[in-house]
């Protein structure tokens, strides 16, 4: 299982238009076979500030997510509100021992 949890600034006034065109994204994310998990969160103490937590069955899984239309459209949707570079960092499970129980 790979874990990737990607930070998002997001411009000041841009918020509610990035929550939107990212629930999109969300809702086709989880349908993809190879995505256990796809959560979106805001931070609760900086304003404009998002993590998007996604958990793959393997690294081909990540890159099949990179190829979908959703993906792309949301790419497209946001590049105009983003408020920097996105940081994404990849992580191997150490606990639970059977991730697959979620």
């Amino acid at each position: 299982m790979i874990v990737r949890i990607i930070t998002v600034r997001v411009k000041k006034g841009k918020e509610q238009a990035f929550e939107t065109a990212t629930i999109a994204n969300h809702e086709g994310s989880v349908r993809e076979s190879g995505v256990l998990r796809f959560d979106v969160l805001r931070d609760n103490d900086t304003s404009g500030v998002y993590y998007l937590y996604e958990a793959y069955q393997d690294e081909a899984a990540t890159v099949a997510h990179k190829g979908t239309d959703h993906y792309h459209r949301w790419k497209a949707a946001v590049a105009d509100m983003l408020d920097g570079e996105r940081t994404s960092v990849a992580c191997s499970v150490v606990a639970p021992a059977h991730p697959h129980s979620w």
